[in-house]
């Protein structure tokens, strides 16, 4: 796990690059072709899945942010367990075993301690890179709901009881509420991931089918390398994760002598690909200028190639962050059949 600074520092890291970049009026782009796609919803406040066919790339279904707050692993082995990173949700070990002891006092305590983690979706499926890592520990877990839960309702204490290679089971409860919860999550092997809300008391429909799709939108908490080499720190982004589940693999073409126009079949048959979930990310945009003098740019260096389950591979690049009105999230792409 790379070392985390403080989160109240963080916000401070982000609230003052949002003051960077106030809002801008864009002249949108001339969009040539249908093989390019603009995204219906906002990668600010939705997450979006999207399924590529042969001629078309659509859009699945798009959730808002803050709908769940734990994901079980379920269609593949492993057993990780993760919190909603679209909202920077974050847990820390309560240091006891004892669930009924972990109230309003424990948040108060541990509201300013180091040891809060959050779930980057890049390493989703490396459990070490995890806030629930041990969860198999007994040990209660405080955990902060996000950004998107309001503050009577963001604190709830989590204890896993059990875990069998068909289902996870689990206690929570408010911190302030004497109402315990037990909740036991059964494996779908149709989903990469299981959902539960604490809110809602139940599991909740968010990911498409293993199979129905290949890649999704987001905003997240990532990382990113600080002037101090091997020291990171996490800060808000917006960015691209892969089914890897499915089998999407991803090969990043960022040579600026390599065009997109000259990226065919052949040349992707020789590409090394990795099923990293976070091989597309964030990078293909550039940040705007921080006198204010633009808006986000397209990175043209990077073009990415996915091969698919099926064996189909495809070429893919980022055109635009603006749709037709000039509002910043909906991005366009255009995403080629390599035959």
């Amino acid at each position: 796990m790379k070392k985390l600074y403080s989160y109240l520092s963080v916000l401070t890291v982000s609230v003052s690059l949002i003051a960077c970049f106030p809002e801008i009026d864009k002249v949108p782009m001339e969009k040539p072709s249908e093989t390019i796609i603009t995204a219906q919803s906002s990668i600010y406040n939705t997450i979006t899945f999207f399924k590529i066919y042969e001629n078309i790339t659509a859009e699945v279904v798009s959730h808002e942010l803050g709908t769940w707050d734990m994901a079980f692993q379920s269609a593949m082995p492993g057993d990780i367990v993760l919190l909603n990173y679209t909202v920077s949700a974050r847990a820390i070990r309560t240091g006891t075993s004892d669930f009924s002891a972990v109230d309003k006092n424990t948040v108060n305590e541990l509201f300013n301690a180091d040891g809060w983690m959050f779930n980057d979706p890049a390493y989703s499926n490396n459990g070490d890179s995890t806030a629930l890592k041990d969860w198999e520990d007994e040990e209660v877990y405080l955990v902060y709901r996000g950004s998107a839960s309001l503050p009577d309702e963001a604190y709830y204490k989590v204890q896993f009881i059990s875990k069998t290679q068909e289902a996870y089971t689990f206690k929570y409860a408010h911190v302030e509420d004497t109402q315990e919860y037990e909740m036991t999550i059964n494996r779908t092997f149709g989903l990469a991931n299981v959902y539960f809300s604490f809110e809602d008391h139940k599991v909740v429909d968010y990911e498409p089918n293993i199979n129905d799709w290949e890649f999704y939108f987001t905003p997240y908490f990532g990382w990113y390398e600080t002037l101090d080499p091997g020291i990171y720190s996490p800060y808000n982004v917006k960015g691209v994760m892969i089914n890897n589940e499915g089998g999407v693999m991803v090969s990043q073409v960022f040579d600026e002598a390599i065009a997109y126009e000259d990226i065919d079949l052949a040349m992707a048959m020789e590409l090394e690909y990795t099923d990293w979930k976070g091989a597309i990310g964030s990078t293909w945009k550039n940040l705007p200028p921080s006198d204010g003098s633009g808006g986000y740019t397209m990175d043209t260096k990077k073009k990415y190639v996915i091969k698919l389950s099926d064996g189909n591979i495809y070429k893919l690049r980022f055109l635009d962050y603006y749709n037709n009105e000039g509002e910043k999230g909906y991005t366009s792409f255009e995403m080629i059949l390599l035959e």
